[in-house]
């Protein structure tokens, strides 16, 4: 967005994979803008998009219990990184800690460590070499919406 309004960086970003980089100065991008005006429409929607993600996030930290935030962090996981191993389980094939999950749900990692030691127990999480498997995605949505 900086790039856009020149304000300071509102966020930072961690990369999960090696990844390759490159810079664009803000000269360089309002130039490529100039000449190619449906980059501001593409930009437009993506903005509109993150702003609705952004207040389905305000409106699950308010309103959903613990539970469902971690599920509802799970399952946005298992819709980004999942592999359908058929019979309602999914196979999240990025690992992430129990901080992370924490930090996408706005609750304490102690929190996440009670929940999926409960799921475990109910036989709705399982970890597989490193990675979360929803064992029951059907019931992970169900305690998403509490």
């Amino acid at each position: 967005m900086s790039i856009i309004d020149g304000a300071p960086r509102s966020a930072s970003v961690a990369a999960l994979r090696d990844s390759k980089l490159s810079f664009v100065g803000r000269a360089a991008f309002e130039a490529f803008g100039q000449s190619r005006p449906e980059l501001y429409r593409h930009i437009t929607t993506l903005l509109a998009q993150r702003l609705r993600d952004t207040n389905d996030a305000l409106l699950a930290t308010n309103f959903l219990s613990v539970k469902g935030r971690v599920a509802r962090s799970l399952l946005s996981l298992a819709e980004a990184f999942g592999r359908d191993l058929g019979q309602g389980r999914v196979l999240v094939r990025q690992k992430v800690s129990q901080s992370d999950l924490a930090a996408m749900a706005g609750i304490a990692r102690e929190n996440v460590s009670r929940v999926l030691n409960d799921w475990a127990n109910r036989s709705l999480v399982s970890r597989l070499a490193g990675y979360y498997c929803l064992e029951n995605k059907a019931a992970l949505q169900s305690e998403a919406e509490e």
